[in-house]
């Protein structure tokens, strides 16, 4: 994921900051979809979703913890192709695309939408700076093929079982810290059309027309690079977290996948 592949096997990347929280979201609202439309998302959208907090009594162990369901306001900015867009809450902004180019591109629309939040709202601090890419691995001859594009740590026990056994999927989780940030690298290999994990739908925008034609036995490599802590907001400190984030992300896939699909992805 160094340098740009023609094939690149990149089908969704998301990107997020989070940080204090805007309690009157609302009331800003006008001045950032303003903006927002000049800057190339026209297409506006308010949703809700829901906050569960788990409190108890003051001094009292025996009772369960309580959960509470709060609703939290959400203004989501599209382009007019539905293929990038910008979701901002009380306490985050997300930047997410099916179109993905190169870091550099993706790093500097996401640094542009921030930078218009920041002027509306005026933001303090963050606190946690993640970088989430989704890879499509579908070797050329199928199933069979996933050995020779999957390090083996990773492709589960289809090899070792009898033929006639059915594996309906296969699940693969890695923590990884390096001195600068925490990664969280998943695999999974399951049949079917080419999908998105629970946590990231609806996702809102559109799927590319390459992916959208897989449908069988494939892997998807998920990696979430993160940096937590507080931190006065400063978007050239922010970018530059970012790019250790992405060197993050690099680490955890070339450690995932085998030089023939390198090669396939970059011919």
């Amino acid at each position: 994921m160094g340098q740009k592949m023609k094939n690149a096997p990149v089908y969704f990347t998301i990107a997020q900051v989070r940080h204090n929280p805007v309690l009157r979201l609302s009331s800003y609202a006008p001045d950032i979809q303003d903006r927002m439309r000049k800057a190339g998302y026209p297409d506006f959208k308010k949703g809700v979703s829901m906050s569960f907090t788990l409190t108890q009594q003051i001094g009292d162990t025996s009772q369960p913890h309580t959960p509470v369901v709060e609703p939290v306001e959400r203004l989501m900015f599209f382009s007019t192709d539905s293929t990038k867009g910008f979701i901002v809450e009380q306490n985050a902004l997300s930047f997410h695309t099916t179109e993905y180019d190169t870091f550099e591109t993706f790093s500097d629309e996401f640094m542009r939408g921030l930078a218009i939040v920041h002027e509306c709202v005026t933001l303090a601090h963050t606190e946690r700076i993640g970088l989430r890419y989704l890879d499509a691995v579908v070797p050329p001859t199928g199933e069979d093929g996933l050995p020779d594009f999957l390090a083996p740590g990773i492709l589960g026990l289809s090899s070792r079982l009898p033929s006639n056994v059915r594996v309906s999927h296969s699940f693969s989780e890695t923590h990884i810290q390096t001195d600068k940030c925490n990664i969280l690298a998943r695999t999974i290999i399951q049949p079917g059309p080419l999908g998105f994990p629970m946590d990231l739908q609806p996702i809102g925008v559109k799927i590319a027309n390459r992916f959208s034609t897989i449908d069988g036995v494939h892997a998807i490599i998920d990696t979430d690079a993160s940096i937590e802590g507080r931190y006065s907001f400063d978007l050239e400190h922010i970018k530059s977290q970012l790019k250790i984030l992405r060197e993050g992300v690099g680490i955890a896939f070339e450690a995932a996948v085998m030089p023939p699909a390198v090669s396939a992805w970059s011919d």
